[in-house]
C-alpha cells in the first residue's frame, strides 16, 4: 500500500455546525471560542492521507483523516469543567473531521455521509504504519476520524454500519 499525505483544509460552516450541533442559534462567547480552535486544531492535529494499492490502479484508493490525540484530551478537560462547552468543542470536531473528508472528496456533502468500508490487510498495515488501531467495532484509537474511498463510490453498499444505520439506502 501506498501511504501519501494530502492536504485537506477543513472550513468551518456556522449554519453546518449549528444543524451537526442541533442548534438553531449559537452565543457570541462560545462562537469566539470555537473559530480559533478550530483554525488551531486544523493547523496542529488534522492529519489526512490518501491510502492506495499500487496492485489495483483504477481504484482510486481509501481517504483517511483523523484528529490527534491532544484535540481528545482538550476536549475531555472541557467537558469536566463544563459539559455544555465539551459537548460543543465535541460537535467542532466531527464538524472538522467531515469538513475535511468533504474537500477532499466532494460527493459526501451531496451524500451527506461516509460510507465506512471494510479494510484490507493492506489498509490496516497502513494504519500501523501511520500509529492507529483499527477496531472490529468499525473505529480507529482516535475519537474524531473518517475512513471512506475516494472518489466516492458504492455508498451504502460497501459501508460496515449498514445493518444499523438508520439512513441505509439501495444507492
Amino acid at each position: 500500500m501506498q501511504v501519501e499525505a494530502i492536504d485537506a483544509h477543513p472550513e468551518f460552516d456556522l449554519f453546518t455546525y449549528c444543524e451537526l450541533s442541533g442548534e438553531t442559534r449559537i452565543e457570541h462567547d462560545l462562537l469566539e471560542e470555537l473559530e480559533p480552535r478550530f483554525d488551531g486544531w486544523a493547523e496542529k492535529y488534522l492529519r489526512a492521507y490518501k491510502i492506495t494499492d499500487p496492485a489495483a490502479p483504477g481504484d482510486g484508493g481509501h481517504l483517511l483523516i483523523w484528529l490527534e490525540e491532544p484535540v481528545e484530551d482538550e476536549i475531555e478537560g472541557v467537558w469536566q469543567d463544563s459539559p455544555s462547552a465539551g459537548m460543543s468543542f465535541h460537535n467542532l470536531a466531527i464538524h472538522m473531521v467531515m469538513s475535511a473528508a468533504q474537500n477532499v472528496v466532494p460527493e459526501l456533502a451531496d451524500k451527506g455521509c461516509a460510507p465506512l468500508p471494510k479494510p484490507t490487510a493492506g489498509i490496516l498495515k497502513a494504519f500501523e504504519k501511520l500509529g492507529l488501531v483499527w477496531n472490529k467495532e468499525g473505529t480507529v484509537n482516535r475519537q474524531f476520524a473518517v475512513f471512506t474511498r475516494m472518489p466516492y463510490s458504492d455508498g451504502c453498499g460497501i459501508c460496515m454500519l449498514r445493518p444499523k444505520c438508520p439512513n441505509a439506502s439501495d444507492d
